[in-house]
């Protein structure tokens, strides 16, 4: 260090030089001894100011020095707790985003799946209503006159016997409790007969029966339901967005905070590593401990979280491998008929069979009858179960037309609705599979990321340490 100072004849307190006016000589004037000596009492004076400044100097440069040493350290601590930090913020939030993106299609495809139920219960319904009010009104009217017809010939052939009964009564032949039975017979058939034609009645007079009334009010509560559930499902649709979109424009704030504390962090790794200062080596050795702790936690954190990515990836693989073979077991449709339409030709061909068979018994029973084996009353009675089996037989085949084309329509509508249906599930599973993969993928490269910005500022503070 070197100091200079300008020194004047006036700082050494020297006597001014005299000048002589112009033509004169001025005389000579001998010197003081006392001159002299004041002249090296300055000198001495001086020298020795010189060299306390030198002192001072010295010393301030060097407090400057381990202050500036003080300084990094503590800026060194101080940003990497807040880069550490800001990091691990943003990472979070990032994996918060891929978890809620994970979520909300998984709360798709609930969703969907609840209005596809409601959808095919509703489809249903209007097929119902839609045939009864096609010709199964109809069907219900003919059932009713079938069973009026039947009841009135019961409730004649039971009269006929009521009053063979009273004969005999009179003569003894049969017992008062056997006639009170007939008597009881004839009113319950008389009974039915007289309910049978009000019902009858009154589905005629009414242009909506009752039953086609109750069918109104089901696929009515079916469209409410389907109702409410497109409400919730949008409702959660648009929170959801919201809430993505808000943690969104969070993570866009952090990571432009996290880019900027790593330029901060990396000028500073540069300007340590061009430094020659060396600190204690126990000034971050608590720090550099910490680091390595959380290091190994971030390590064990990462293997746990592939061991979850393996279990979650192999569960919705096998929901993904279900889907698609719900989907394939739809694709190949050929129109074989559906269970009821089978059901009812079962009950028309039984019904042609019990024809048949009648037919012979009354046969069987008008030839005895010819030749007095059988009474009248029993004749009738074979009669009568020929009229039921006839009249029950047009019964099933008009049913059988009826519903028949409306089955096959419905039973096809309802085909293509679940192949369409299975073809979103199988969409979504696919969706749902990937973005959980994806969660799971993040936060394993997390953890990682974790490890190498703590390898980094670890090496950092090692070279603090270490440096000469």
């Amino acid at each position: 260090i070197v100091v200079s100072i300008p020194v004047s004849r006036y700082d050494l307190h020297l006597p001014a030089r005299r000048t002589a006016p112009k033509g004169q000589i001025l005389p000579i004037v001998p010197r003081n001894p006392a001159h002299f000596s004041s002249v090296r009492i300055s000198h001495r004076v001086f020298f020795l100011f010189k060299q306390l400044l030198c002192v001072f100097v010295f010393v301030t440069a060097a407090s400057h020095l381990l202050c500036a040493q003080d300084e990094v350290n503590v800026r060194v601590n101080a940003d990497w707790h807040e880069y550490l930090e800001v990091h691990s913020k943003w990472l979070e939030m990032r994996q918060q985003y891929t978890f809620l993106v994970a979520e909300h299609a998984k709360s798709e495809l609930k969703f969907q799946k609840q209005k596809a139920m409601a959808e095919r219960e509703l489809l249903i319904h209007e097929h119902a209503l839609k045939g009864y009010q096609g010709g199964q009104r109809e069907v219900r009217l003919t059932g009713l006159r079938n069973e009026i017809l039947i009841i009135a010939e019961k409730a004649k052939q039971a009269k006929v016997r009521r009053d063979w009964s009273v004969k005999l009564a009179n003569r003894g032949l049969i017992s008062q409790k056997e006639l009170e039975a007939d008597d009881i017979a004839v009113e319950r058939l008389r009974g039915q007969l007289q309910t049978r034609k009000d019902e009858l009645m009154k589905e005629e007079k009414q242009s909506g029966s009752s039953t086609e009334a109750e069918l109104i009010v089901v696929r009515d509560k079916a469209k409410v339901a389907l109702l409410e559930i497109k409400a919730d499902g949008q409702r959660s649709t648009a929170l959801q967005k919201k809430s993505l979109e808000q943690l969104q424009q969070e993570i866009n704030q952090l990571e432009q905070e996290f880019l900027q504390q790593q330029v901060g962090v990396n000028r500073l790794r540069d300007s340590l590593q061009q430094q020659e200062t060396g600190v204690d080596s126990d000034a971050n050795q608590a720090e550099i401990q910490k680091l390595q702790n959380d290091m190994r936690t971030s390590q064990q954190a990462e293997v746990t979280a592939r061991t979850d990515f393996d279990k979650n990836t192999e569960q919705w693989l096998k929901r993904l491998n279900t889907a698609k073979r719900n989907h394939s077991e739809l694709l190949p449709y050929v129109e074989t008929g559906s269970s009821e339409i089978k059901n009812l030709e079962a009950l028309v061909q039984s019904a042609k069979e019990k024809v048949n068979q009648s037919i012979q018994n009354e046969s069987w029973a008008n030839r005895v009858k010819r030749k007095g084996f059988i009474t009248q009353v029993l004749y009738e009675q074979y009669s009568l179960a020929l009229l039921e089996a006839q009249l029950n037989l047009g019964l099933h085949q008009q049913k059988l037309q009826v519903e028949s084309g409306l089955l096959a329509n419905q039973h096809a509508e309802l085909h293509q609705f679940d192949l369409e249906n299975s073809q979103l599930i199988l969409e979504l599973t696919k969706t749902i599979y990937e973005q959980s993969k994806a969660y799971f993928e993040f936060v394993v490269e997390r953890h990682r990321q974790e490890v190498g910005q703590r390898l980094v500022l670890l090496n950092i503070l090692k070279s603090l340490q270490s440096a000469p």
